[in-house]
């Protein structure tokens, strides 16, 4: 009799110590949509200890509690329908005995991405790390980089140059030129149609920056980006210098001009500096040809109307520039004087494109 109760109260004592060390750390906090900031309610939460045991709970209101056990790693993952699976790594593989004289609480905020969202994000390893600092007997938690999977082909060339390899090639010969520091806010949201132009043209304004050297003023437009779409220019640190920044808008341009509108709209912001101060008639004819090339081969396929009429407007372009390459061609020929800055038909060509300009950033 005496013997069975000493089993009975060791198996007891055993549950309990167990039971105490699976509650070691407390995870809590909420979800987030990432466009709308809104609490997000009725989600799974799932817990992978060592990636062999696993649990799942349900929570039906914002806030999620969940524990992790001592010296394992546990990995949490969190699950809503339509919005893509986020998962954060806790590393408590060897906690020292002082860890264990208060318990351990993480707190968290969640930003869920929706499945429409995604773009060219890759959320298959964690958003979030938690490791234990002995000096602040406390975990840590920091945030893992964005990783971004190309969806360009590899033959893919751009239907323009970057625009700083644009501005090369014709350079508005001063520094002072005017930038986009307003725009329409409700042509930026995700949900417009004008969205994707008026990032190319801020895109444009950027790459203006880095070709005269004006660092602090790219990082502010790249602010302005981050704030239309974090999902595309999330992931961009600030930069550093202006060599730096033209090495990677080369290859954000590559990125980004796979969809012809924002390519176009980078092209009516390089357009409109260009066209209010340039180095030579010749220059600004070799930007217009390169729209017009553009202009010719490109097909609109399932735009809505708004961006219709944006490409509509733009192919407007093509008939005089044909006329102004023959009428400067003449002029060489017969060695008489042209201006193009005097030109009527330049000048039609410098106030269509700056009405258009206009009706993104009203």
């Amino acid at each position: 009799m005496g013997i069975k109760k000493y089993i009975l109260f060791l198996a007891v004592f055993v549950f309990t110590d167990i039971h105490a060390e699976e509650k070691f750390l407390s995870i809590s906090g909420e979800l987030f949509d990432e466009e709308t900031k809104e609490v997000l309610t009725n989600f799974q939460v799932k817990v992978v200890q060592d990636r062999l045991d696993s649990s799942i709970a349900v929570f039906a209101k914002s806030k999620f509690q969940v524990w992790a056990p001592a010296n394992r790693r546990t990995t949490i993952y969190f699950i809503k329908q339509g919005y893509v699976t986020k998962q954060v790594y806790i590393d408590a593989s060897y906690i020292p005995s002082i860890a264990f004289k208060q318990k351990q609480a993480i707190e968290l905020e969640i930003i869920m991405t929706a499945e429409s969202k995604v773009g060219r994000r890759n959320f298959s390893k964690p958003i979030m790390t938690a490791q234990y600092d002995a000096q602040q007997n406390a975990f840590n938690v920091a945030t893992a980089e964005e990783v971004f999977i190309s969806a360009v082909p590899e033959n893919y060339n751009p239907p323009f140059p970057a625009p700083v390899d644009t501005y090369k090639g014709a350079q508005p010969t001063t520094n002072t030129l005017a930038l986009t520091v307003d725009y329409n806010q409700s042509k930026t949201k995700s949900s417009s149609e004008f969205t994707r132009i008026i990032q190319g043209i801020l895109f444009a304004d950027m790459n203006y920056c880095f070709f005269n050297e004006r660092t602090n003023d790219a990082n502010k437009i790249l602010a302005q980006l981050k704030a239309i779409d974090a999902s595309a220019w999330g992931n961009l640190k600030n930069f550093d210098s202006p060599e730096y920044g033209k090495i990677i808008m080369r290859t954000i341009n590559r990125e980004q001009s796979i969809d012809t509108l924002f390519a176009l709209g980078a092209y009516v912001e390089t357009s409109r500096l260009i066209f209010e101060n340039f180095t030579s008639d010749s220059k600004v004819l070799v930007h217009l040809k390169k729209l017009k090339d553009v202009l010719n081969t490109y097909f609109p396929v399932n735009l809505k109307s708004g961006q219709s009429e944006f490409v509509i407007a733009l192919k407007e372009f093509v008939a005089p520039i044909s006329e102004l390459e023959t009428k400067y061609t003449e002029s060489l020929r017969t060695k008489s004087n042209f201006e193009m800055d005097d030109d009527p038909i330049f000048l039609d060509l410098k106030a269509k494109n700056l009405a258009i300009y206009s009706q993104m950033i009203l």
